[in-house]
């Protein structure tokens, strides 16, 4: 397999709990992007939030990689002379577009709330406005589940979908989430789905996982992302998070 593009998740995939990147995995991603391959990040953190963890585990732009970023599960950008330059018009049309429909996911979080009591706290006013989307926050993942399965007639009804990362969950636009947007980003590099390798370890990575690219995932993933990684004929490392990571990096380049 020639891989020329690798896609990865962050929260509980490319960085450990504590937000570091394990040494090894730094030191193979250093040697992939000196090969050639192009790195992406793509994950529901926003912009701010993942140079934040880039600078500190020592990966400033200034290095030259990850080469994109996919911030929001929705906004794309390309690194360019040391900074990253976000797809416009693109990213601000996405964001009014998801903006549009808040009400609607509100009435759907109010409706959770009401006819089920499920217990799960909401992202404020200014984060919905500012992030484009409302969020949900469930007590543990097993209530997430329960209220994805209860909201996700409701929100393709108001023209949304719901998606579930760990506890949260939360409503967007339908042309928003990971597998859109890094598919448009294998169409702007045009490289082949063969050509790409994908890692994450939640429900809101699973379109990606199950897309027809090549697919990884770690030792800490849901029981439902392994399977789903393992029947694509993807790998599941034994090792969890960053160190997964790592042992995925060595065995596809044989590093």
């Amino acid at each position: 397999m020639t891989v020329k593009l690798i896609a990865l998740d962050l929260d509980g995939t490319l960085i450990n709990p504590g937000g570091m990147i394990s040494g090894q995995t730094k030191a193979y991603l250093y040697h992939l992007a000196d090969s050639g391959r192009w790195i992406a990040i793509v994950t529901g953190r926003p912009y701010a939030d993942v140079l934040a963890l880039m600078q500190q585990n020592e990966l400033p732009p200034s290095i030259g990689f990850p080469h994109y970023l996919i911030c929001e599960e929705r906004d794309i950008y390309t690194l360019a002379a040391g900074r990253y330059e976000s797809w416009e018009p693109r990213n601000s049309q996405l964001l009014a577009a998801e903006k549009a429909l808040l009400p609607q996911s509100r009435r759907i979080a109010e409706r959770l709330a009401e006819e089920y009591g499920l217990g799960f706290y909401v992202n404020n006013i200014v984060y919905q406005e500012k992030r484009g989307f409302v969020e949900l926050v469930f007590l543990n993942r097993d209530e997430a589940r329960a209220g994805l399965e209860k909201a996700a007639a409701w929100a393709a009804e108001a023209g949304l979908t719901a998606i579930r990362n760990n506890r949260g969950l939360a409503f967007r636009h339908n042309n928003v989430g990971k597998l859109p947007a890094l598919v448009e980003l294998v169409g702007h590099l045009k490289v082949r789905p063969e050509e790409v390798l994908v890692m994450g370890d939640s429900h809101n990575d699973l379109g990606m996982l199950t897309a027809g690219f090549a697919a990884a995932t770690t030792a800490n993933a849901d029981e439902e992302i392994k399977a789903a990684v393992l029947e694509a004929g993807g790998y599941v490392s034994s090792q969890r998070a960053s160190d997964g990571v790592a042992e995925v990096l060595q065995r596809v380049f044989q590093l």
